[in-house]
Parts: C-alpha cells; sequence; structure tokens
C-alpha cells in the first residue's frame, strides 16, 4: 500500500494521463508505470495493454500491467472482473478523506488493447482500450489528457480514426521511430507501421522521442541495486526482471535466474551491467516538457517497409520532436520516489 503522499495537487492542476503499453516485452515498461503512479500531479485514468507482435503478447502485457499494480498495492479496475482489486491507494483528484461514492470513476483502469497490428491506415482495431481513449479524452474536463505511447501505436491510432475529434482534447508522446530525416527500421514504429502512418498523417498533437534521445536513459545495475531492490516488492521485481531481461544472473544478490523474455529485449539490450529506461522520459516531459530540447519536424508523407521515412510536403503539418532529454532528473526522480514510498524512508 502505498502511503499518504507529501502533497496534493488541486484537482484543476492535476493533468490526465492514459499509458499505453507492451509492458512485457522487456523491461522498461514497467518502471514508467511505477513512476507514473508516484507522481502526485498525474491522474493516472487508465493503462491499455499493447501487442508486440509476438503471440499473445497483448494477454501478456495486461497480465504483466496487473503484476505491477498488485506489487505496488495499487487500486485498480479489470473489466474481466468488473470488480475493483488492490489496495488502497489516494488519488490525487481526492480533496477530502471521504470514500468516494463512484470507486470505480476513480480508480485506475487496466483495459485490454488490440491483439495484432493494423491491417491498413483506415480501418480501426476496436478494443476496450481504444474505446476507453475515447471516452476519456471526450469527457467535459478542461485537465490536460496525456496519452503516452509506449509501444506500437495501434490502440491511439485506432482510437482516431474512431473518433477524430479526440485530436483537439489529447496530446500524444511516443517513444517510438529513428532520427530524422532518414529513419529506419524501429521496435515500436515497426510492430504496426500502419498505426505509426496514422499517427504522422493526423491532425494529433504528437511530441515524437526517437530512438536516439529515449536510449540515453541508461541506468547500471548497480544503481538498481542501491535504489530500487531494497524498496519492497515491486523494487524486488522490478530489478530481478530487468537482470533476467539482460541475461544477468547474480548468485549473491538476487540468486541465479534466466531470461525468457520477448525477443524485442534482445533487439533492445544494452549487453554489460547497464539497461535503457527509456519509456520513462514520458513522465519527465509530463512533469516539465523542457526537460528536453527539440525542434518541430514535418510529419512523414509515409514510412516504407523498412521504417524510412518517405519526404514531408513542404506544407505539410508539423510535430515536436525531441532531440535531448535530461536523463539523470527523471532517473533520479524515479529513485527518490521509489524510496519514500516503498524504501526505509517510508515511515
Amino acid at each position: 500500500m502505498l502511503k499518504k503522499r507529501p502533497l496534493t495537487f488541486p484537482t484543476d492542476k492535476t493533468i490526465r494521463v492514459i499509458a499505453d503499453t507492451d509492458c512485457n516485452c522487456e523491461c522498461d515498461d514497467q518502471f514508467c508505470i511505477a513512476h507514473m503512479l508516484m507522481t502526485p500531479r498525474f491522474d493516472v485514468r487508465g493503462i491499455v495493454a499493447e501487442h508486440y507482435a509476438e503471440k499473445n503478447s497483448e494477454q501478456e502485457s495486461y497480465e504483466e500491467i496487473l503484476r505491477i499494480m498488485k506489487l505496488m498495492g495499487v487500486e485498480h479496475v479489470t473489466s474481466d472482473s468488473n470488480q475493483i482489486e488492490g489496495d488502497f491507494i489516494e488519488n490525487v483528484a481526492d480533496q477530502t478523506s471521504e470514500k468516494i461514492e463512484n470507486a470505480k470513476d476513480e480508480r485506475v483502469r487496466v483495459l485490454h488493447g488490440a491483439q495484432n497490428a493494423m491491417g491498413d491506415i483506415h480501418t480501426p482495431i476496436e478494443s476496450e482500450g481504444a474505446h476507453f481513449i475515447v471516452e476519456e479524452a471526450m469527457k467535459d474536463d478542461s485537465r490536460p489528457l496525456f496519452i503516452c505511447g509506449q509501444a506500437a501505436c495501434t490502440n491511439i491510432a485506432s482510437a482516431y480514426l474512431m473518433e477524430p475529434r479526440i485530436a483537439e482534447k489529447v496530446v500524444v508522446i511516443w517513444i517510438g521511430g529513428r532520427p530524422y530525416p532518414e529513419g529506419g527500421f524501429e521496435f515500436n514504429q515497426n510492430n504496426d507501421l500502419n498505426a505509426a502512418r496514422v499517427l504522422f498523417q493526423s491532425d494529433l498533437e504528437v511530441w515524437q522521442v526517437p530512438f536516439n534521445v529515449y536510449t540515453t536513459m541508461k541506468v547500471s545495475f548497480f544503481e538498481m541495486l542501491n535504489h530500487v531492490y531494497s524498496c519492497g516488492k515491486i523494487g524486488e521485481y522490478l530489478v530481478k526482471h530487468t537482470m533476467e531481461v539482460s541475461g544477468g544472473i547474480s548468485d549473491n544478490v538476487i540468486g541465479s535466474r534466466g531470461s525468457d523474455m520477448s525477443k524485442g529485449a534482445a533487439i533492445t539490450s544494452f549487453g554489460g551491467e547497464l539497461w535503457s529506461l527509456g519509456d520513462s522520459v514520458c513522465v519527465g516531459l509530463m512533469m516539465n516538457n523542457t526537460l528536453g530540447k527539440f525542434h518541430m519536424e514535418k510529419a512523414p508523407d509515409d514510412i516504407d517497409e523498412c521504417g524510412v521515412y518517405v519526404s514531408a510536403k513542404a506544407d505539410g503539418r508539423e510535430i515536436r520532436v525531441y532531440d535531448t532529454i535530461d536523463s539523470r532528473f527523471i532517473i533520479q526522480d524515479m529513485f527518490e520516489k521509489f524510496q519514500f514510498y516503498f524504501g526505509d524512508r517510508r515511515k
């Protein structure tokens, strides 16, 4: 169970967040979700499972989201059970100690997304996650709504095709793609090229964090051991899991464990004694969008089958593309929150 947060933002100062995540693909998604849930200003409305181009990957991502929520003691609602599960977490929008009458509306939703990539750029894949994105975006709520794309953007693109008016209501932060102007193969992008095409060709406000930027979020295993491993069940799990994905073994600290994770982990692996927690860039940019330098770029007209960007039109629409990120601030903020909520300082 998370202890009471050290500060409470007035409801109108919070921001709404939906995470779209291939949570079982490797290990940075789990850190990002935990970081979001520990950030007082965020009202995390829902977490949607994404596929990552392997059999049953959406279901495995869904189950991994639930595992993280339970290890953190975060109360959540699933459509599978239609019941509230987990321990209590004080919602950032709560202004009194009284119980919320409609608790399901105030707790984090965990939702299924598309099980596979889109077949073309015109046909959405309907899922409860895509419908939830539309529903939340179209609410009469003046607070900003950020959608954090930590994977293939199938659910986000599908939601847009289902209801294009959400473009007026949301900001999409997408961890994906290669740097401009060439582009090229990138795991998230190539897991659903049609969805990426929709994202670029839409009128959604997009903040793109390409491969060369999100891979600067490097953390050593010794940092994880010193700052996260001792932070309760969630800290122990995250560090063990990261070492499983990397193939690292430590008989003295966490026991001998082997990797059985996705092929995507191998593609993004850095080897040695470190990993990149690239998805947590989303958290940093929602905390303060000046935690990195960016430029405005003409969105590609198309993406070829190798992931290469097709030249944009001179009068094409622009998207925000990040060139740098303050990785140390974001990582240190995460470490401090783990210590506050789950470490020695929590009492």
